[in-house]
Formats: C-alpha cells, structure tokens, sequence
C-alpha cells in the first residue's frame, strides 16, 4: 500500500480514536453556537440515522468487506490514472481511517461514540463524528476522482 495511503489512514484513525476517548471518558457535552452545533458524548449502535441498530455484527461484517472492497480497487488502481496521484490517495486515506475508526468502536466498545450534534434551520441532523465526516468526504472525493477520470478517458 502507498505510504501516503497509510499515513492518512494511521492519522485519520488514531486522532478519531483520541477525540472518542476524550468524550466518552471527559466530556458529557457543551454548546458552541446555541440552537447550531453542540457536542454531546452518544452511544451509537446502528449506522447512518439509526439504520441496523443493534446489529452489531452485520455492521462489522459489511465493514470489513468495504475495506477489502477499498483494497482490491487500490491493488488494481481503478480510480487513478497516474501513478502518483494525491487526491486518489487522500481520498483512500480517509475512506480507511473513517471505516477503521468506527469498526475500532464497534469491535472494542460494542457501540461508535458520537458527539456532534448540529441544527440546520431547525432540523436536528443525527448527531455524528469525525469517522463518519472522512467517509462523507472520501465518497464525495471518490465521485469527483470518477468523473474526472471518465472525462481523461474520453478526451
């Protein structure tokens, strides 16, 4: 695996696992901006607005299979066109450390910490991570790095 792959996830991972620790050893929680974002320490057991909760082992199961998935695509570089590409990389980084970071939870702690709780024009958006902000960002990356490689190759 590329060391730039590596690094990002070891980084992506390890800083997810510290900011967990803090808030569920330290913090219960607190306000930033009153009625907008608010951090609060939260037991998760399900996926993305409380999908499959309490299925523990089906989410660690797909889990793994998603970062197999990542590294056969890696191994067969489908995403990038050039050998030394930063965002393919970056964007594998975070997809790994995002997925490491919540599947640490659900193996050792049996739930993922959650702790930021946001209002958005009076919907409270469910309350989240920073695990789950690299997948978001990494799918988003992924989807730009495709069509960017689709026009490469009509071009």
């Amino acid at each position: 695996m590329k060391r730039k792959i590596v690094l990002v996830t070891l980084f992506t991972t390890v800083f997810d696992q510290i900011i967990k620790y803090v808030f569920s050893t330290f913090i219960n929680g607190f306000t930033v901006v009153p009625g907008f974002l608010s951090f609060i320490y939260v037991k998760n057991t399900g996926i993305a607005f409380s999908m499959l909760s309490n299925q523990r082992w089906i989410i660690i199961i797909v889990s793994i299979i998603l970062l197999v998935a990542l590294c056969i695509f890696l191994k067969k570089d489908y995403l990038s066109l050039k050998k030394d590409d930063m965002l393919t990389d970056v964007t594998y980084g975070l997809l790994f450390g995002g997925i490491l970071g919540n599947l640490i939870d659900r193996i050792f702690r049996g739930y993922v910490v959650d702790y930021v709780s946001l209002n958005i024009f009076g919907y409270n958006f469910p309350i989240f991570n920073l695990a789950d902000v690299l997948i978001t960002i990494g799918v988003i990356l992924l989807f730009i790095i495709t069509i960017r490689n689709d026009k490469k190759k009509t071009s």
